[in-house]
């Protein structure tokens, strides 16, 4: 079984954004602090960690494993759990996070409080540190 937990950070809304992704389990332990070029609001940035942590998991063939996936973003998580979205402007990511998970022998998606995210929560906000500093460069 993989635990997978995703979060993103953003400086202004639309502004720079970072992702964090912690996945654990089956004596794996990974940590992802992705900072993200371009503008992000906050939603398309939580969109981008699902996708991100979706495709380590089909590059790192992860895919037999049940994985339970974790997020602080309910948009993200009841559209997928539902597979529809009403702002159209999340339908391309939802589509993509829907097609790598039919990959996927079994997955199970979790709303969670920010609380219990900190781990995510703390890889999205260095990797916002990060596209900050690019950005002085």
């Amino acid at each position: 079984m993989l635990k997978v937990y995703t979060d993103a950070a953003v400086n202004g809304n639309p502004g720079l954004a970072g992702i964090g992704i912690v996945v654990s389990g089956n004596g794996l332990y990974e940590q992802l602090s992705i900072p993200l070029s371009g503008s992000w609001d906050n939603h398309r940035a939580e969109w981008e960690a699902m996708r991100v942590a979706l495709k380590w998991i089909e590059a790192n063939q992860k895919l037999n494993s049940l994985i339970l996936l974790y997020t602080d973003s309910q948009i993200v998580a009841d559209s997928i759990s539902k597979k529809h979205v009403k702002n159209i402007n999340f339908k391309s990511f939802l589509n993509e996070c829907l097609a790598l998970l039919n990959h996927f022998s079994f997955y199970e998606i979790h709303w969670i409080p920010e609380k219990q995210n900190r781990g995510a929560d703390n890889l999205a906000k260095q990797a916002l540190q990060k596209a900050l500093n690019n950005q002085k460069k």
